[in-house]
């Protein structure tokens, strides 16, 4: 049997000491002094939340209450435990004790060497200075309880303090500040100091303090905002050389940490995670051959030569971390040949995660003989899994995943005996999964997913997995053939089948699966309906979407928190009992056939956050009960059948993100009640029939960043109070009956105007909601892309008046169609303004003057359309608009000249080919230029000589006819 660690031991026995007092206090036949059973009492009525830890707190013996111990021979209290563990504080606030103020009736308890208020309640109050006069005191743990401000300076009065704990578990915008760090340094007989996420970037002492610790044991200053400033004068005696942790995680450090730490040769543990470090491996680490652990985790570290010599030459090292660095296109092979022999006795944990290592795994890993904990997920490591891990007999977590590795899984490492973990998704592993894996009896998690592994998995594969309890496969090249009446080895609580092929019905094995609580089986081929048994199973999640299950929906467990049946033939109503689902968040059954009215018990569910039941053949009016599902985030029910009005109970959707009631055939005016949902971020009621003018409360919708009422009714003027929408990205009021001008104001949306650190988008967290818009002529539906999407169309209305001149203001703007308006005037100068624009449509409006030379400068512009104005004179030239050389942009502008329009400018010495309105797809042969030209010669006599000479013409001539007919398509599609 190993022995324990040094600091493990010193740990131990300091913890003995710490108790061993107090443990006495059962054999005591002294009940507590009286003044300070009464202190203890007016501490507790000082609280203004005392919860039921101080329940026990009455009697005559104060000594037998919860969280006090007295000493066994005096009955002076001696330890005040009141803690909260972090488990209690998740479940309950009211497990914590609250107050404003510390009463200073503590005072009373003269004898008292041990205090813990850890993870209460103390509401942003100063620690009391008068902790500093409790000179008995050898334990103080202030962690986690809301105290702010200076730490006082008095607590260096406690000249016996072993342990003294003040850090935060969670950010706490550096609640606590410490200045200066002389009063720590008169703690001579500190063992344990943790000031984690104390403000310490103004304590310029740290340097003389850590030198003045002859005791220290443990040292913990994570999240301190200290700098290389703060250890630049560092230098260690050997009075600190006895130090056994260092943590001095996310900080500020940048360049090389000061070498003068190279005499703390003593040094167990290291933890410099979370900081700023920005160069090579400091020197100083080299020169403690003591380290076990080290943790150098999410810096800035940016090659590795200095870490693998470390890694070969610290003999009793037993854990390295150095994930989330920035160690890019590195390889580790480097220690193939120089690995020492010392680190395969004892390195039992490696982790690498996301570090941006390249190459083929190195060979060296196979000889770390006691290595439990391998972690290279997230790199860029290439090749094959080398066979030598195989070898790792201690090996418990296996994790390769997100990576680049190629090739076959090794059979050799069915021989890891002691595995626990298997993870290599995200990978490009092909061939099959070996047989071999059925052997690793200790297997927890299994995760093949992503990879594109092939053939078929067999019952084999599973032969001896009885401890599995999470099983991940993904590729659409493997089969699973598993007989309905197999009775698998093991009770899986997750599985997880992505695109694997899992024949036609239902797999009957998973019934035999009790602990079961998460199933997702996505795209697996999977037939028929849903079997009844699903309602006796404890499920938490089922997913089941783009499969073919078809039939009712049958009663599912009343346990579930998520279903995704999506994109399946589920047909038939939703079951009149679906309220029974009383802890269900999120339903997504988009894209099926179920029809038939939302029944009242829907609204049951009052946990609801997420509800796609878009594109189906829903019907009826939207209940009314609706409005008591008040944590609903988002509801889409767009892409049915459902008519009649929005109902006022809406309003009191407080918490509403997303509302989706797109292309159904709702009608009448939108009820103000809908202006209570504030939270309101995307707003779709697209293709309805609603009418009236569109709603001044809008603009009260400060979160507003979509705004669709594409195709309705809507009259009367844009309301001013649109412009007041500061987050808004997408706005389209397109295909509806408005009028009057365009508000001027829409030049200070803030939400499309990009600046120096880009375009200001707000999307509620929620970035994964779909849209359609119109850009670039076409009818596109936005998904994961929608962040990036800023447009406004105002198209077929009948605004008048021009286009403001502010409208070149939306830096951000990708699109804008003002088109089949009423629109006069000309296009505003500094149209170029809009330099993020991709498409630009002003067709079919009453346009006039020149078109901007400006415009050349839109660099982005990829989609362009003029066509039925009024405008005169050139088109402007310039690198983006050449590359736009359709005729039809134009088309409609009778006044218009130069290229790619045929008609040439005066002025012009080259009049622009004809060959231009051929289409770019008409193959050309040889002789066609010159049968091109006596083409539009015959074209034009023709109708000087009357339609039936053309037309035998062309009916001698193949190449003639078949550029007529280009022509005339050409021409059509002009006109549409």
């Amino acid at each position: 049997m190993r022995k324990f660690s040094t600091i493990g031991l010193l740990l131990v026995v300091l913890l003995c000491f710490e108790t061993a007092k107090p443990c006495l206090c059962s054999a005591s036949t002294n009940s507590c002094a009286e003044d300070e059973r009464l202190a203890l009492l007016k501490f507790k009525h000082s609280l203004t939340d005392a919860p039921l830890q101080l329940s026990t707190w009455h009697g005559q013996d104060c000594c037998n209450w919860k969280g006090v111990q007295c000493d066994g021979i005096t009955g002076h209290v001696v330890k005040l435990d009141l803690h909260v563990d972090t488990y209690n504080m998740m479940i309950s606030s009211s497990a914590q004790l609250a107050t404003n103020k510390v009463d200073f009736c503590l005072l009373e308890l003269k004898y008292l060497n041990h205090l813990d208020l850890s993870g209460n309640k103390f509401q942003g109050s100063p620690i009391p200075e008068f902790f500093g006069a409790m000179t008995k005191l050898r334990y103080l743990n202030l962690s986690d309880t809301g105290f702010s401000g200076m730490v006082p300076h008095h607590l260096g009065n406690l000249s016996s303090l072993r342990v003294l704990d003040l850090k935060y578990s969670v950010d706490n915008d550096h609640a606590l500040i410490i200045d200066d760090l002389t009063w720590v340094s008169r703690l001579s007989a500190l063992q344990y100091l943790d000031m984690s996420r104390v403000n310490l970037s103004e304590a310029h002492n740290l340097h003389k303090v850590l030198n003045m610790l002859p005791s220290l044991l443990e040292l913990r200053l994570s999240y301190c905002g200290l700098d290389n400033s703060h250890l630049s004068h560092m230098y260690v005696n050997s009075t600190v050389s006895n130090v056994q942790y260092l943590d001095l995680g996310h900080n500020s450090f940048e360049g090389e940490f000061p070498s003068r730490l190279s005499n703390m040769t003593s040094l167990r543990v290291l933890d410099l995670s979370f900081n700023y470090f920005n160069s090579s491996m400091p020197l100083y680490l080299e020169n403690l051959k003591s380290l076990e652990h080290l943790n150098l985790g999410s810096n800035q570290f940016n090659h590795t030569g200095g870490f693998l010599r470390l890694l070969s030459n610290h003999c009793s090292l037993k854990s390295f971390d150095m994930s989330q660095n920035q160690i890019h296109g590195e390889e580790m092979s480097i220690l193939d040949k120089n690995l020492s022999r010392c680190t395969t006795y004892d390195l039992e944990t490696l982790i690498l995660t996301g570090d941006g290592f390249t190459g083929h795994l190195p060979n060296w890993l196979g000889q770390l003989k006691h290595l439990k904990d391998l972690d290279l997920l997230g790199n860029s490591f290439n090749g094959s899994i080398p066979a030598c891990l195989g070898r790792l007999s201690y090996l418990q977590n296996l994790l390769l995943g997100g990576n680049l590795l190629t090739g076959n899984i090794p059979t050799s490492l069915g021989n890891l005996s002691t595995l626990r973990v298997l993870d290599l998704s995200s990978n490009h592993l092909n061939g099959t999964i070996p047989i071999s894996i059925g052997q690793l009896s200790n297997l927890k998690i299994l995760d093949l997913s992503f990879n594109s592994l092939q053939g078929v998995v067999s019952e084999a594969h599973f032969a001896n997995l009885s401890m599995l309890e999470e099983l991940k496969i993904g590729s659409e090249f493997l089969t699973l053939k598993l007989r309905s009446e197999w009775i698998p080895p093991f009770q899986l609580e997750s599985i997880s089948l992505w695109s694997c092929k899992l024949g036609t019905q239902f797999p009957q094995w998973l019934q035999t699966q009790k602990k079961l609580s998460y199933l997702d089986l996505v795209n697996t081929s999977i037939s028929g309906t849903l079997p009844e048994w699903l309602h006796d199973m404890n499920l938490v999640v089922l997913g089941l979407p783009n499969n073919h299950i078809s039939g009712p929906i049958p009663n599912l467990p009343s346990t579930l928190f998520i279903v995704d049946l999506s994109n399946n033939s589920i047909s038939g109503p939703l079951p009149q009992n679906i309220g029974d689902m009383v802890t269900l968040s999120s339903l997504y059954m988009v894209g099926n056939l179920i029809n038939g009215s939302i029944p009242v018990s829907f609204c049951k569910i009052r946990n609801l956050v997420y509800v796609d039941l878009s594109k189906n053949m829903l019907s009826g009016n939207l209940p009314r009960c609706l409005g008591d599902l008040s944590s609903l985030n988002i509801l889409k029910f767009s892409s049915n059948k459902l008519s009649g009005v929005i109902p006022n109970s809406i309003g009191h959707l407080t918490t509403l993100v997303g509302l989706y009631l797109n292309n159904n055939s709702l009608y009448g005016e939108l009820p103000s009640a809908l202006g209570n949902c504030r939270s309101l971020t995307f707003l779709n009621l697209g293709e309805n029939g609603f009418n009236g003018s569109i709603p001044r409360w809008i603009g009260e919708l400060k979160d507003l960043a979509i705004l669709r009422l594409h195709k309705n009714m809507f009259n009367g003027s844009i309301p001013l109070q649109l412009c007041q929408l500061p987050q808004l990205l997408i706005m389209d009021l397109a295909d509806n009956k408005l009028k009057g001008t365009i508000p001027r104001c829409f030049g200070n949306l803030k939400g499309m105007i990009s600046n120096e650190n880009g375009i200001q988008y707000n999307l509620g967290g929620w970035l994964y909601e779909n849209i359609m818009q119109i850009m670039k002529g076409n009818e596109l539906e936005y998904t994961t892309s929608l962040l990036y999407v800023v447009n406004m169309d105002l198209s077929r209305n009948n605004l008048v008046g021009t286009i403001p001149e502010e409208l070149t203001l939306l830096s951000g703007l990708l699109g804008l169609n003002l088109s089949h308006n009423n629109l006069s005037g000309s296009i505003p100068k500094n149209i170029n303004g809009l330099k993020s624009l991709e498409s630009l449509d002003f067709s079919n409006n009453q346009l006039s003057s020149t078109i901007p030379q400006s415009m050349s400068a839109l660099n982005f512009l990829s989609h362009l359309n003029l066509s039925y104005n009024n405008f005169s004179g050139h088109i402007p030239t310039g690198k983006q608009l050449q590359t736009l050389d359709d005729p039809s942009i134009y088309i409609g502008n009778d006044e218009l000249c130069g290229a790619p329009l045929p008609k040439k400018c005066p002025g012009d010495e080259h009049s622009q080919s004809p060959t231009s309105l051929f289409p770019s797809h008409v193959e050309k042969h040889e002789g066609d230029e010159a049968e091109t030209v006596w083409f539009y010669l015959v074209i034009m006599s023709g109708y000087a000589t009357g339609l039936w000479g053309v037309i035998g013409v062309l009916l001698l001539k193949k190449n003639w006819r078949h550029a007529y007919f280009q022509f005339v398509a050409r021409m059509a599609r002009m006109n549409e």
